[in-house]
């Protein structure tokens, strides 16, 4: 198993570099076409499908800091792939372009939702977009998880994680304490750039 934490070595560059604005649409694409855990779903797709501007490896590497970091995690992966091609800028302007339209989207429903929260029609559209946005997060997880469904130790760190916090419920943090340092050592020993350095 291999396991790149987006060391230079492990970046590969796109055919042409995003100019600001593109970041800045990328990331309203990105916002405005996805609910709730779906933006890991259209993430990728905007960025390792449509744009080629990360492959499949480092956008994982990507989602997992942003996911272990402090924070929201789309906006740590907007401040990760914008700061990757214009340092502060390039950070600054993912990150406006993922929040600045829908802030002002969320702003006009929840003053509709405050009107008529208790109608009917307002509850269903409720479970509608609930319903929508699990199904996003599952297809994600199906998607970047496909090459490691026939890797016997990504499976077991899986299954550990998986029951540390469902079964044991256990903080993300324990998790993380408990199977990162061995998870690392695991992908290093078997990292095949490791054995060219050596």
């Amino acid at each position: 198993m291999s396991l790149c934490m987006t060391p230079p070595s492990c970046m590969s560059e796109p055919a042409t570099k995003p100019r600001l604005l593109e970041l800045a649409l990328a990331f309203n694409k990105i916002s405005l076409a996805s609910f709730g855990g779906g933006l890991s779903a259209w993430a990728r797709r905007v960025i390792v499908e449509e744009k080629k501007w990360l492959d499949d490896e480092e956008f994982l590497s990507a989602l997992t800091l942003s996911r272990v970091l402090p924070g929201a995690n789309q906006m740590n992966f907007a401040v990760y792939v914008g700061s990757r091609f214009h340092g502060f800028e390039g950070a600054l302007a993912a990150v406006l372009g993922l929040i600045t339209i829908p802030f002002l989207i969320i702003l006009a429903l929840a003053y509709a939702y405050f009107l008529h929260s208790t109608a009917p029609a307002m509850q269903d559209v409720l479970r509608g977009v609930t319903a929508v946005a699990i199904g996003l997060a599952l297809s994600v997880g199906l998607e970047t998880g496909e090459k490691f469904l026939f890797n016997p130790t990504a499976l077991l760190f899986g299954a550990l994680a998986f029951a540390a916090s469902v079964f044991v419920k256990l903080p993300l943090i324990a998790v993380l304490a408990i199977l990162g340092p061995p998870a690392f050592l695991v992908a290093w020993r078997h990292d095949p750039g490791k054995k060219g350095d050596s």
